[in-house]
């Protein structure tokens, strides 16, 4: 006779994050009337503005948009360094594992190298290799049996209860953000501005009745060349904070926010001033994606027999995220830099990392690194250093666990001129979210056979209960209930079972 069980319906999505998949794009840009003609090429540099985002029905990863590039070169004729700004265009796909049923999804975009020649002195080619990271959600929807309709006490149940973090739900928003900056005090007047760099970063995230409130940091460093030819840098952090619907979401949810670049524009003066010089205008197009998770408790029966008659069971797996943690951990790093002819000053440097991925040692996570300096050599002459490496977060993912990581270069970069090149100190966060993946067999149905009778056999059994069973594994087997064997043998609960001495099994009637 089948057996009529209790289920309890659990529906929620689950954060996945998928293979990560690159391209490579180029473009031959020509030099405007404006500008001098090329005699060398110093360095390139770029910002991954990603518009464009799609998940095929086929289950492919499409991602598109630009590179904001900036060729930094020594003119032929005139004072100091120019800068040749154009975008390249990109749109690029890649296969997409399991991820059909896919939804929110988000891509970051990553630059992992760039590189400008000269093919004539008015005419150059670049070339960009990219690195996209996708994520999202996966909806999941189960059914689980809790409990017996009719428990008429010759049903045992082992009921169990595991506790999974999910994702409750995901918002986003664009939104614009200009800032005014003032160039440092002592520096000459702005006269073009060679390159800019970006990093975005979040510091909060906490929902207010049912508005989800999220700040953030810019970190901006701008290279521009003064009226007289000399080299500076602008560095400012700029916070900045969003406001998002949250309405669905309760005061017992975690949330995290990240940014994304979508467009990116700086220019000397202001709107209200055009023509002030001391002064740069920083006007950016940012995505907030916010993800809220909560705690989801899953009941489940984890075995079943009857005291009464023989049962057989159907399971089912149950995968559950269990230990989800997230912690970020702090790399102080140090790297030379060498270039192979003596430096007279340092004049600017930028540090980046590329995609956390696992290491050769169990619980180690790689974290690919490069830096770039741009230096005066003994001639005064404008040169570039670059360097790539990577660093390890040892024993930072417990074991048994998955983890996903991102990794940011923040804070101060100390660079000191040194007889071989040029050293340089920074710190790197890297930040994890770590979870183990917890797999368990419950009851999905069952049938009691009430015409096959009872094993002759003894009414009491006498025997010690083995370091490697369970009381319930123990009561299964001669058909009986773990409160009959604690009663008569007078124990007062289970976790002062001993294991030593013989103890009486009764079998039920």
């Amino acid at each position: 006779m089948e057996l009529k069980l209790k289920k309890a319906g659990h529906d929620y999505y689950e954060g996945v994050a998928w293979p990560p998949f690159s391209c490579e794009t180029m473009r031959e840009s020509i030099v405007p009337d404006s500008c001098a003609d090329i005699a060398r090429i110093v360095d390139t540099v770029g910002m991954v503005c990603l518009t464009g985002r799609e998940l095929t029905g086929d289950g492919r990863f499409c991602a598109s948009g630009t590179v904001e590039v900036a060729v930094l070169y020594i003119p032929e004729k005139g004072d100091g360094p120019c800068a040749l700004r154009f975008q390249i265009p990109f749109q690029c796909c890649g296969e997409g594992q399991d991820a059909a049923d896919g939804e929110f999804l988000d891509i970051r975009g990553e630059l992992q190298s760039i590189d400008t020649r000269a093919l004539n002195p008015r005419k150059v080619l670049t070339r960009a290799n990219l690195q996209f990271y996708p994520a999202g959600c996966r909806h999941i929807s189960q059914s689980v049996c809790t409990g017996a309709e009719e428990e008429d006490g010759a049903i045992q149940l082992l009921r169990e209860k595991k506790e999974t973090w999910v994702v409750a739900g995901v918002r986003e928003k664009e939104f614009t953000f200009t800032e005014e900056m003032p160039l440092s005090p002592g520096r000459g007047a702005a006269a073009e501005i060679l390159t800019t760099r970006l990093s975005l970063r979040g510091t909060d995230s906490k929902l207010i009745g049912n508005k989800l409130v999220v700040k953030g940091l810019i970190s901006a460093s701008v290279l521009y060349r003064e009226a007289g030819g000399r080299l500076s840098v602008l560095q400012q952090d700029l916070p900045f904070s969003q406001i998002l619907e949250g309405n669905g979401f309760t005061d017992d949810l975690d949330s995290s926010a990240a940014y994304r670049l979508l467009s990116a524009d700086c220019r000397i003066g202001t709107e209200d001033s055009p023509e002030d010089t001391h002064t740069l205008t920083l006007s950016l197009l940012l995505r907030a994606r916010v993800t809220a998770r909560r705690r989801e408790e899953i009941a489940f029966i984890a075995d079943l027999y009857s005291t009464a008659a023989a049962v057989s069971c159907a399971t089912e797996e149950l995968s559950l995220r269990e230990d989800c943690q997230r912690r970020s951990c702090r790399l102080n790093v140090r790297e030379l830099l060498e270039t192979g002819t003596e430096v007279k000053a340092v004049v600017d440097t930028e540090v980046g990392c590329g995609g956390v991925r696992p290491a050769g040692n169990a619980g180690t996570l790689e974290v690919p690194l490069w830096a770039r300096c741009l230096y005066l050599d003994e001639n005064d002459a404008l040169r570039c250093a670059r360097r790539e490496f990577s660093a390890l977060c040892e024993g930072e993912v417990p074991e048994g666990c998955r983890a996903e990581a991102e990794a940011a270069c923040r804070g101060d970069v100390m660079a000191s001129i040194v007889p071989d090149g040029i050293e340089l100190r920074f710190q790197v966060d890297c930040d994890l979210e770590t979870a183990r993946e917890g797999r368990y067999l419950c009851v999905s149905g069952g049938e009691t056979d009430e015409e096959e009778g009872r094993e002759a056999g003894p009414s009491l059994i006498l025997r010690k209960v083995g370091r490697e069973e369970s009381l319930w594994s123990v009561a299964k087997q001669y058909r009986t209930t773990c409160r009959s064997i604690l009663e008569v043998n007078e124990i007062p609960e289970e976790s002062q079972l001993p294991r030593d001495r013989l103890l009486l099994i009764p079998r039920a009637r």
